[in-house]
């Protein structure tokens, strides 16, 4: 380059003058949102020479610098240069320069004209950058569009500037790839800012304010819903915007796929484009399935390179290399390829599922291989995945169904006719179901695959009669385990299902200590097993509650009412039903009833034989303990269709005891609740003896239901107390009273008879030591007595106080003004007192009250 005589820097080499529209930064839109955080990496950049701001097109990376320049943080002379392809000649590059670097009123000495577009010499380049580092004040060089230089003598050039004029200039570059600058060197020695698209992306708040600006504003979740979708894409989330502001959806959806195709693919190579159209078949890419799907060895390198840019792919997971396709570029790609041949399609989908199946991910192979028409490799997917269960039931059943309606009749192997049989099952079809399933067992022999039984059985169990349920459950459970035992990956959806199954056929046959085991894994981790948390923790809360483990019964049921959430269909009675249970046994009747009508309602959407009949137990204990025992014995009376013998014993002998009490069973039986009703009636009749003998082996088995074992005690301590030996009586009253305050466990402790609460009266001690009790047992009703039920939380000194007012007939004005408190407290201990005395309007609580003695001539007392 040649030196003529100092001019003007109106005109460039080749003699066109100087565009100085390109010597201007962006104006900034009425919807910019200030983005404080990227203000503030900017700001950091002074310590260094250089600053990057890479990301793709429409990820508002100019306006951002922009915005920083107009705000001053940028210092006074701030140099905005837009680069055009046309200006990566050394030439008209450095004119470019000189003319902003002059318009900010940075004067440069070596301002001359040049004559040659395509080279400058060394000279030039020297008197730059020692103007500038003599310079006492900073200034800042902007390079909009940096990605245009590629030119080796103008990057050279550009780096010597960057290097020799010191701290007084800093170079601020501004594109779509990285500068073909000496990162690395700026890297190691701490020269450079780096913004990239990671940064340039919104975040959900961010996006929230931009809708806003746009006129379309939306809930923080919608903005964070938009941000995935769009990867925070800055052009993406504008035509969202858009669309939620306007009626034509369409017409934005088109806008931006012509935006991608037309600002980003084109911008790309033909090989590069090539490679983007092949591998968006698959939502998740694994580097070796990216390098079968394009036969390209360095597909990984491309991608990298794609993924260090920012808008086509992201890095999934970066231990085993794992990319996703940008949500909408794939789209747009997805487009494109739905254009091509057929044969195309099907190829690129048949090689993602073998690649898939060859490495053992047979869940991942199967949409690849329905897609491809691979049947026998699908079929075997879902078997080898174990993902049969999809198929029976669920949200999922019907899309399964459809997808394998085209599974060919003549494709003869044993996974094709698991899948046909489940299939057949979902769509009703008992006979074909019932057909398939026996070729299936046919040709299955030996199978060595462990998920080729377990499916198989999955399937026979779905469609077991209610008679032959528990044979199907406990094959199927076997087959779990088995599978298992090798080691097999089983889906925690399919594990759920037999589990549930398995533990529902023992509490049928009254095997809590079985069903407790085989529920007890979700307790482990109950994450595990998501949607199908509700029912197993529901199952497990109702055999604790059924066992006397009242507290464990109540923390797994509230677990499962917390898994509730997204459950499709009727949920399972079970957790309520536990959790009416326990407050039967605590005698909290408020929560036992509100539980137990809970429990109805769910019954009525999902029946079930056993939870009915255990909910009938529960709602006659509530009636007995407050007092209705006609009421309690009408609804033991209810039929007792579909339940297990043993329900059916227990309410039966429920009904005698409240009709009859101390009469011996009518039936005979050999269980151990027969039993205890045999010592009952033993006791009443006077025959100790016979009733210490029927219950010696109840008082020592663990196993036993705590409060069996409970009532066992209580009927040792009646004999013995029948007997005049009162040592031995409260030894055995103490070991009811410890077994039970483990587990808060009160209705056989107040339902004792007056015998027994008259002596637990008199022992001080005792009664002392247990005061978790509540009021004294001996004010308890015994079974046929047609008075309310004791106080089994007892009252507060104020709520004492208020029942008095309310004996007087004080309105609660009245008792506020008397009691120098508010309304709102008089209320609150109001409610208090109905609660407790477990009644609804405050004449029944002053009946109540003085049924129980705690009322004495109107007045409220201590008892």
């Amino acid at each position: 380059m040649t030196e003529e005589t100092a001019t003007d820097t109106t005109t460039a080499p080749d003699g066109d003058p100087i565009m100085t529209v390109k010597l201007d930064p962006p104006g900034l839109p009425p919807w910019w949102v200030v983005r404080e955080r990227l203000r503030d990496r900017l700001d950091a950049g002074p310590a260094r020479r250089l600053t990057t701001v890479i990301g793709p097109a429409g990820s508002g990376k100019s306006t951002l610098v922009a915005d920083w320049a107009a705000t001053g943080r940028a210092g006074r002379r701030v140099a905005w240069l837009t680069l055009e392809p046309a200006d990566d000649q050394p030439g008209v590059f450095w004119s470019y320069v000189v003319a902003a670097l002059d318009r900010c009123g940075v004067e440069v000495p070596a301002r001359r004209r040049h004559a040659d577009a395509d080279a400058v010499d060394r000279s030039f380049l020297v008197r730059l950058a020692v103007g500038l580092a003599a310079r006492s004040e900073p200034a800042v060089l902007v390079l909009d569009n940096a990605h245009v230089l590629a030119r080796e003598s103008v990057v050279d050039g550009l780096q010597f500037l960057i290097e020799h004029a010191g701290a007084q200039l800093r170079v601020v570059l501004v594109g779509r790839v990285d500068p073909p600058l000496p990162l690395h060197r700026h890297r190691l020695a701490g020269s450079v800012t780096e913004i990239r698209h990671t940064e340039l992306a919104f975040t959900p708040v961010e996006a929230q304010a931009l809708l806003a600006a746009h006129g379309s504003p939306v809930e923080a979740a919608a903005a964070a819903a938009l941000t995935a979708q769009t990867n925070g894409w800055a052009a993406a989330l504008r035509l969202e915007a858009r669309a939620h502001r306007g009626p034509d959806v369409e017409q934005v959806s088109s806008e931006l796929a012509e935006y991608i195709r037309t600002e980003l693919l084109a911008e790309q190579t033909p090989a590069t484009r090539e490679l983007l159209l092949s591998t968006c078949v698959a939502e998740q890419l694994p580097a070796g399935l990216a390098v079968e799907l394009t036969g390209r060895r360095d597909a990984v390198q491309v991608l990298d390179r794609l993924a260090h840019e920012g808008v086509f792919v992201t890095v999934a997971v970066a231990d085993e290399r794992s990319y996703l396709h940008h949500p909408q570029v794939r789209a747009v790609l997805l487009d494109v390829l739905s254009t091509v041949p057929e044969e195309r399609i099907a190829g690129l989908h048949r090689r993602a599922a073998r690649w898939y199946a060859a490495s053992g991910r047979w869940l991942a192979a199967i949409p690849y291989a329905v897609r491809a028409g691979e049947w026998e490799l699908a079929a075997t997917g879902v078997v080898r995945g174990m993902v049969i269960a999809c198929f029976l039931d669920g949200p999922e059943a019907d899309r399964c169904a459809r997808a394998f309606t085209p599974l060919p009749p003549e494709l003869d192997t044993a996974e094709a006719a698991v899948v046909h049989a489940a299939v057949a099952h979902h769509l009703g079809d008992q006979e074909a179901c019932a057909k398939h399933l026996l070729r299936a067992a046919e040709m299955a022999g030996a199978a060595r695959d462990p998920g080729l039984p377990l499916c198989l059985a999955t399937v026979e169990l779905a469609r077991a009669a209610p008679d032959d349920r528990a044979g199907a459950a406990e094959s199927a459970w076997h087959a779990l385990d088995a599978a298992l035992a090798a080691g097999a990956a089983v889906p925690a959806k399919l594990s759920a299902r037999i589990r549930l199954a398995r533990g529902e056929s023992l509490l049928l046959r009254h095997d809590l200590t079985g069903a407790r085991q085989v529920f007890q894994v979700v307790a482990d981790d109950p994450g595990t097993f998501a949607g199908e948390a509700h029912d197993l923790l529901g199952g497990l809360a109702l055999a604790e509650a059924l066992t006397g483990r009242l507290r464990r019964a109540g923390e797994h049921a509230r677990q499962a009412l917390e898994h509730s959430a997204g459950n499709g269909g009727p949920l399972s009675a079970a957790p309520e039903l536990a959790l009416a249970w326990v407050g039967a046994d605590e005698y909290d009747l408020a929560a036992a009833r509100l539980h137990s009508e809970r429990t109805g309602v769910r019954l009525t959407a999902r029946p079930d034989a056993l939870l009915t009949g255990l909910l009938t137990l529960v709602r006659a204990r509530i009636h007995r303990a407050r007092g209705d025992v006609a009421r309690a014995a009408e609804v033991l009376e209810q039929p007792r269709d579909g339940m297990p013998s043993w329900l059916g014993e227990l309410l039966g002998l429920a009904h005698t005891a409240l009709l009859a009490p101390g009469t011996f069973p009518r039936a005979p039986g050999n269980t151990d609740q027969h039993a205890l009703a045999e010592a009952t009636a033993a006791l009443a009749a006077g025959d100790t003896d016979r009733a210490r003998s029927t219950v010696a082996a109840l008082t020592g088995d663990p196993d036993l239901p705590v409060d069996m074992r409970v009532d066992g005690w209580l009927v040792l301590a009646g004999a013995d107390l029948t007997d005049g030996h009162r040592d031995r009586a409260r030894r055995a009253l103490q070991k009811a009273l410890t077994l039970a305050e483990a587990e808060r466990l009160r209705r056989p402790l107040i339902e004792a008879s007056p015998l027994l609460r008259r002596f637990l009266r008199e022992e001080r001690n005792l009664s002392v030591r247990h005061d978790w009790l509540g009021a004294s047992p001996a004010t308890a009703p015994a079974a046929g007595a047609a008075t309310s039920p004791m106080v089994v939380e007892p009252l507060t000194a104020k709520e004492t106080e208020v029942l008095g007012h309310l004996a007087q007939l004080l309105s609660t004005e009245e008792i506020a003004r008397t009691m120098y408190v508010s309304v709102n407290t008089v209320k609150t201990h109001v409610r208090g007192v109905l609660r407790k005395l477990a009644v609804t309007r405050r004449n029944e609580a002053v009946r109540r009250a003085r049924d129980l003695g705690l009322l004495r001539g109107g007045v409220a007392g201590n008892g």
